[in-house]
């Protein structure tokens, strides 16, 4: 889909600047072409700053989520190692099969929840149910209460890289700054249209070189936008690697 968007920009710039030379004629375009440069020169360094920056928030965002799937596996883990070492079996058994059911509803049902920008029902409903597993533990002997009070501790740290991971999994770019950049880009494409360069075997690729650039920067902004949907997606491999070892 990004490539056939690509595509057709690419064909649509070639088309328009064929059919505006063809009007107007590279003569005419020509005359003004020092005023057109210093336009895109000022308009490229405000759209290069433009682009930047969602480049920034994006990747840091996409990042910061695999990241946050990541610390979350690792203190699921870490809980159910905590467990083990009570007296009994079964309070490590109850809080290792509540955090595998947990573990695939998150992986099953959650991406595509926060594709559209709302949580799991199913995911909250285990982790509640994983929440309850834990602080249901009945301490038998004496030294089962310092392992308690550690276990309580790890899902602590089991429910902060949760929370901190969906408040970013569900943040994105404001529509305001999506409409900035569209019209930008459009802007320069707009430049370029009226770029007079006498060559037309020259001046039609250039322009079709340009949109179908930009169209494939917009296009991988809004795809990282969305780490959830598109070719560009965050992994839940840490959180099944942790369920397989936890079999």
């Amino acid at each position: 889909m990004l490539l056939l968007g690509v595509l057709a920009a690419v064909v649509a710039g070639a088309v328009a600047k064929a059919a505006l030379s063809a009007v107007l004629g590279p003569a005419a375009l020509h005359v003004e072409i020092h005023a057109v440069a210093a336009y895109l020169a000022v308009l490229g360094n405000v759209y290069g700053i433009i682009v930047a920056f969602m480049l920034f928030v994006v990747w840091q965002q996409f990042t910061e989520v695999q990241t946050g799937l990541e610390r979350e596996a690792a203190a699921l883990e870490d809980l159910c190692r905590v467990a083990t070492f009570f007296s009994e079996h079964e309070p490590a058994t109850r809080v290792r099969l509540a955090a595998r059911r947990y573990i695939r509803d998150t992986t099953g049902d959650e991406p595509g929840r926060l594709a559209e920008g709302r949580p799991s029902a199913a995911a909250q409903q285990s982790f509640a149910a994983l929440a309850q597993a834990v602080r249901g533990v009945e301490v038998a002997a004496a030294k089962d209460a310092v392992v308690y009070e550690e276990l309580l501790r790890a899902l602590s740290r089991v429910m902060q890289a949760r929370d901190a991971r969906l408040s970013i999994s569900t943040a994105r770019i404001p529509s305001t700054l999506w409409k900035l950049v569209f019209f930008a880009s459009l802007m320069v494409v707009g430049g370029f249209l009226a770029l007079g360069i006498h060559a037309l075997w020259l001046s039609v690729p250039l322009v079709a070189a340009v949109a179908g650039t930009l169209a494939f920067v917009l296009g991988v902004l809004r795809d990282m936008d969305n780490p959830f949907r598109g070719v560009w997606n965050v992994s839940y491999a840490p959180l099944t690697t942790v369920s397989a070892r936890l079999a």
